[in-house]
């Protein structure tokens, strides 16, 4: 008969001991030939020395210890064929006892539940009105008005009760102008839909509304555009990105809401008056390196303060050409050294809306030019030295 390995060994014919409480078939053969065999052996060596009749009984204690260990084999093969049913039937019993157990243990937890746990436990009272109104009516009268304020939406207003609102709010708003203390170069007010739209020294403009009629409530800004541009390096975008614009927006905000309408448009003319000096600085910067690298120099430059430039550097002069622009109040001027007649007319060209240096240093050159050919034609009067005049453009 053909060795069959018991099912449920872990081991093959060539491994070494049993795993798992099961050996090999053909390993358990292999054991009781190698037994055979070395009794065999043995015998073969001790029986020469003995007497025939000692052979004889010791061939017949081999022959019959053999013979039992083969039956013995022999009924394990024969019991093989069915250690899968075996098998089956062991891990059925294993898992009916483990079944048994969790039944067990389950009987024990609810016991000490009932014993201990239950016998202070109570139900609460029904609710009785609750439950009379909802079978009765169908609603109940009873919730938390939280939830109708947080789950159910207001009602919205019908256009004649928007329009009435607006003209209400528009009311409250041009009181509150009335009030407040305006700058002086503020440009196309109006007031419509509930909501305040100037212009403040065409460097910015707001639109102001108000949350109610309440004397003390602050401002609430709805929207802030910078005026300002740059018209001939700037391609036309925007100066101000819209990062920045929403940055402005709250901290213009916090400024109505702790120093009032004058606070924030202070704050925002010292912002629009810090992106005019900056804007004039990188015009100064571009022509120094595009054009006029030869004749004109940033001295010092302090944001959002203060810039000075020198021009005519050709000249050698030893008292220096310089135009210095810087904040004095809310707004840029512009002095010149030496002192320039006629400055005011120079100041003029620095528009608030759209600073141009290019612009300015022209009108500065010509209005210099003038002063300069001026005071030669004095000195050639003084010296009686005949002269071709030249009227220049104004």
């Amino acid at each position: 008969m053909v060795p069959v390995a018991i099912e449920g060994c872990t081991q093959g014919a060539e491994g070494g001991g049993a795993r798992g409480g099961s050996i090999s078939l053909a390993l358990l053969i292999d054991f009781i030939v190698q037994r055979t065999y070395d009794e065999l052996t043995v015998l073969a060596e001790l029986l020469p020395r003995k007497t025939d009749m000692e052979r004889k009984i010791e061939i017949y204690k081999f022959s019959a210890r053999t013979r039992q260990l083969f039956v013995r084999l022999l009924a394990l093969v024969k019991w093989a064929s069915s250690a899968t049913k075996v098998d089956r039937s062991a891990h059925i019993m294993a898992f009916l006892d483990k079944q048994a157990l969790l039944f067990v243990e389950t009987a024990d937890v609810l016991a000490r539940v009932a014993r201990e746990t239950l016998v202070h436990a109570r139900l609460p009272t029904f609710h009785m009105a609750a439950a009379v109104e909802v079978l009765t009516l169908g609603t109940y009268s009873r919730l938390p008005a939280v939830i109708r304020e947080r789950l159910v939406p207001p009602p919205s207003l019908t256009p004649g009760e928007r329009r009435t609102t607006l003209r209400a709010l528009a009311h409250v708003v041009r009181q509150r102008l009335t009030t407040a203390s305006l700058p002086s170069d503020i440009r196309n007010l109006k007031v419509e839909n509930g909501r305040a739209t100037f212009t403040v020294g065409q460097e910015f403009s707001v639109s102001l509304t108000v949350m109610g009629d309440a004397p003390n409530l602050p401002w609430r800004l709805l929207d802030i555009a910078i005026l300002i541009q740059d018209s001939e390096t700037g391609e036309g975008k925007p100066l101000v990105h819209s990062s920045q614009l929403a940055w402005l927006r709250g901290v213009a905000q916090a400024r109505l809401a702790a120093a009032g309408l004058s606070g924030a448009l202070t704050a925002l003319r010292y912002f629009c008056r810090s992106l005019s000096l900056e804007l004039l600085y990188t015009q100064t910067l571009r022509l120094c390196r595009d054009r006029l690298s030869r004749h004109l120099q940033v001295d010092r430059y302090t944001p959002g303060q203060k810039l000075q430039v020198s021009y005519w550097r050709e000249l050698g002069c030893e008292l220096g050409y310089r135009l210095i622009i810087g904040a004095e109040g809310s707004q840029l001027c512009v002095w010149h050294v030496p002192a320039l007649a006629g400055g005011e007319r120079v100041a003029s060209a620095l528009t608030p809306h759209a600073p141009s240096m290019e612009r300015l240093l022209a009108h500065t050159v010509h209005v210099r030019s003038r002063q300069r050919l001026n005071d030669l034609k004095v000195l050639l009067n003084d010296l009686g030295v005949s002269y071709v005049q030249i009227i220049l453009p104004i």
